[in-house]
Parts: structure tokens; sequence; C-alpha cells
């Protein structure tokens, strides 16, 4: 309770909207009050779950006033789209260049399946496909950047045609982690990245075929 109390206190110091500051207007908004609503939002979509989650019980969590949230955020669905964007894959795994797809995309999808583990909030976006589908736009290009950045340095490289649809295979790695999951209900590790990257971006030799990738 103390440190619900000491954060309270201090984002009424930066939250121009907090209930002690109420007749300031006019101020710029605060960055901070910003970070402690989206973290808090994420914090409550892993601990509560989505349906629960409600723009009330983010400002709660956050130690702001509602209409602090509500000021930038009039849905609570744009407001975990931004959560999950702006803090949910901010530290996404960093794209290694090896000069080889097979080791680059080894490297980065273990770290990426990784990464995603840690991140409790995954899997209720998962759960309720209505806030799948909102946010499938908003993150179709952040999640698929670093395959799509490994797939486009390898046709560079001619180690894949110049006619690879790349936007198309940056999105199988991830398309397949999702299906496994959901298929089999089975938690994604690092043998299933594995798999997933030797069979569909290894060598001809290494997925038991003697053609060459650039027939």
């Amino acid at each position: 309770m103390s440190d619900l109390r000491d954060r309270r206190a201090r984002t009424a110091a930066i939250d121009p909207a907090a209930p002690s500051l109420r007749g300031a207007r006019g101020r710029p908004r605060d960055p901070k009050v910003d970070e402690a609503i989206l973290a808090a939002t994420l914090d409550l979509l892993a601990e509560e779950g989505y349906t629960r989650l409600t723009i009330e019980r983010v400002a709660a969590r956050a130690a702001v006033a509602r209409t602090s949230v509500y000021r930038r955020w009039s849905t609570k669905e744009s407001l975990i789209r931004d959560a999950v964007v702006s803090v949910g894959l901010a530290k996404q795994p960093e794209v290694p260049d090896t000069g080889s797809l097979h080791r680059d995309m080894t490297s980065y999808l273990l770290d990426w399946v990784r990464f995603r583990r840690a991140q409790p909030w995954a899997t209720e976006i998962l759960a309720h496909p209505e806030l799948k589908h909102f946010l499938r736009s908003g993150l179709g290009a952040d999640l698929t950047s670093g395959f799509r950045a490994i797939i486009q340095r390898s046709v560079e490289r001619d180690e894949l045609p110049p006619h690879t649809d790349v936007e198309l295979m940056a999105s199988l790695p991830i398309a397949l982690v999702h299906h496994y999951h959901v298929l089999s209900g089975e938690p994604v590790d690092e043998d299933l990245a594995t798999r997933i990257a030797d069979q569909f971006f290894g060598s001809a030799r290494q997925r038991g075929h003697p053609e060459s990738l650039r027939r």
C-alpha cells in the first residue's frame, strides 16, 4: 500500500488532471503520465485479462485521474494497441546479420520465441479474436520487421532468388508459431524455433533436397 501511495504522490506531481490539480488546465501532456498508463495497461491485461480491463482500472493502477486516460484514448482497444506497440514490443530482439539466412533466422527466431514467452499479455491477445483482429493492422509490420530484414538481406546476397515474396516469407515464422500454439495447446519453445528455421530457412542440403534455393 505504501508503494501505491508513493506512486500516486509522484504521479500527482506530473499529472495535470490528478484530483489535487484539477484546476490546472492547458498544460502540455507529460510523457511520464503516458508511460505510467501504458505500463499499467499491459500489467492489467496480463494479470486480469482483456474482459476485466477497463479505463477506470487502468487509471487506478497508474495512479492517475480517469480523465487523463480518456483524453488520450477513447477506447480500451486503442489503449491496448498503443501499450503493446509502444511498451510491449519496444524491446524486441536485435536482428542479427551473420551473412547466412539460416544462421540469422535461427538466432532471431530463438530470441523472438524467448521474447514472446516473456510477454504474459501475448496469450491474452491471442485468446480474444476481436482484440486480435483490432490489433492486426497496427501490429503486423512491427512483428514482422525483423524477419523482413533477414529475408531482404538474403535476397540482396543472392542467397534467395530475386522474385522472393519477402512479405510472405517474413510472416511465415510468426504464422507457424501461432498455428502450432493454437492447434497443439503446447507452449512455444526453442525446439520449435529451431525446427522452423531448419525446415524452411535452411540450405537445400539441410532440408534434404539436392536442388539449389536459386532455382
